[in-house]
């Protein structure tokens, strides 16, 4: 017989135990839109990974190999390849962005957009080769025509819901007709007017986008109603694609062992080339070392457009920089250590004076990507509003005196002098350097 004192007991426990359980619980992750948004938006930054990189590579090998187009066209037809893949991904960020609700119809014209993507990175690299480019480029065409209209019919759907964007709508129906159009002459026209109006296609979607972001677009198309945008959303996809190219170039540094087995010259090139991508990353990241201030995209309507604007064209020159970074280490060999002044003044081979040409080339590859890279993250980062105190702003801190003034004063302009004093270096950077001499 069971007594009254076991039973409360267990009714207790049991109580406990049902307690615990509810406290337990947790939701399903695929109930939580910003983290199932974040799980697509690596997935899809996964994909357009290999997309960069068979565009990298062919830049490599159309610029720097010897059977290569050379640096000139291999860079118009990298951009000409690079920026309608850039704008699907920005598309699809846009769209995530402002209409992600996670329903069966989004996931399959997600898919839908992916589909197409892949098919373009896939045929990108021959759409300019003698044999089958035409072919290739005509693909590349259909797929990017056929991906705009599949956004402008999102954004139409959206529409049903939110009225005040059908003027919008209507206004993006009929650029993007007119921009289509061009498109579309572009696979029927021959060399090189196609190209012209390849360039032109291109050129021309641009300032569509800029009036849309325009106050002007506000008050004609929407009435001054707009959809506010997620900004910490947009400034994580574009970091995030910042880590897909480093990434990228890092990965091909990697893959397949480009410098050979052991420890050797291209090994210690290897890792000086990993320290470059390093300091990108945090020079990137730390901008202009302000503590304090107003993000660009948070500031007048046009600075957002310049701060994308410099993103795309340092997204293109880091892969500019992957492209010759790789190359030069794949061509660190013994029998090449003298200058290249010296290889092409006395050439004791052909070959050997063939490859010093396009070693020097991809010399000037990385260094005017690398310059690019850093003009255009210093552009990102002064396009921000720094908070901090400067220097005529000193007076402003409680309990400033003549003394902390003069420290404070002294140190700023100290630290100036010595970051000018070091760029300034002559004779390899020697710290004590007489005029005299």
């Amino acid at each position: 017989m069971i007594s009254p004192v076991t039973t409360r007991s267990r009714n207790s426990i049991s109580s406990r135990r049902s307690s615990n359980t509810e406290n337990d619980a947790e939701e399903r992750s695929s109930d939580n839109i910003p983290k199932v948004r974040s799980r697509l938006d690596l997935f899809v930054d996964l994909i357009w990974v290999g997309i960069i990189a068979n565009l990298s590579g062919n830049f490599e090998t159309q610029a720097y190999e010897e059977n290569g187009t050379g640096v000139g066209t291999a860079l118009a037809v990298f951009i000409l390849l690079f920026i309608p893949i850039w704008r699907v991904w920005d598309n699809l960020r846009l769209y995530t962005s402002s209409f992600f609700i996670d329903d069966i119809v989004q996931r399959n014209f997600t898919l839908w957009i992916l589909v197409l993507a892949v098919l373009y990175g896939i045929n990108a690299p021959y759409a300019y080769e003698p044999n089958g480019g035409k072919t290739s480029l005509t693909l590349l065409i259909i797929l990017y025509i056929i991906s705009k209209a599949s956004f402008v019919g999102a954004y139409g759907l959206q529409t049903i819901f939110l009225p005040f964007l059908r003027k919008q709508f209507w206004f993006q129906v009929g650029t993007s007709l007119v921009i289509i159009g061009i498109w579309v002459g572009a696979i029927f026209v021959p060399y090189p007017h196609k190209i012209i109006l390849l360039v032109f296609a291109n050129a021309v979607e641009h300032p569509v986008q800029v009036f849309l972001a325009s106050p002007t677009s506000d008050r004609l198309l929407a009435e001054n109603m707009k959809k506010s945008p997620d900004i910490d959303h947009y400034v994580d996809r574009h970091e995030g694609f910042f880590i897909i190219i480093l990434g990228e170039g890092v990965f091909r540094l990697i893959e397949g062992s480009p410098s050979g087995m052991g420890l050797n010259s291209q090994t210690g090139t290897v890792l000086t080339a990993l320290l470059i991508y390093y300091i990108l990353h945090w020079l990137y990241f730390n901008g202009d070392q302000s503590k304090e201030y107003v993000h660009a995209l948070r500031r007048t309507w046009w600075k957002p457009v310049l701060w994308q604007m410099f993103h795309v064209t340092m997204f293109g020159a880091l892969l500019g920089l992957d492209a010759s970074i790789i190359f030069l280490v794949k061509n660190l060999r013994s029998d090449l250590t003298a200058t290249i002044q010296e290889r092409e003044v006395n050439p004791a081979n052909p070959d050997v004076a063939d490859l010093a040409r396009l070693i020097h080339r991809a010399l000037w590859g990385a260094s005017g990507s690398l310059g690019l890279t850093i003009f255009s993250m210093t552009s990102i980062a002064l396009l921000n509003r720094s908070l901090d105190v400067m220097i005529i702003c000193l007076p402003l801190i409680p309990g400033m005196t003549g003394a902390t003034w003069c420290a404070a004063a002294v140190a700023l302009l100290y630290g100036v002098f010595l970051w000018e004093w070091f760029g300034g270096l002559e004779r390899d950077w020697k710290v004590f350097e007489p005029k005299s001499e």
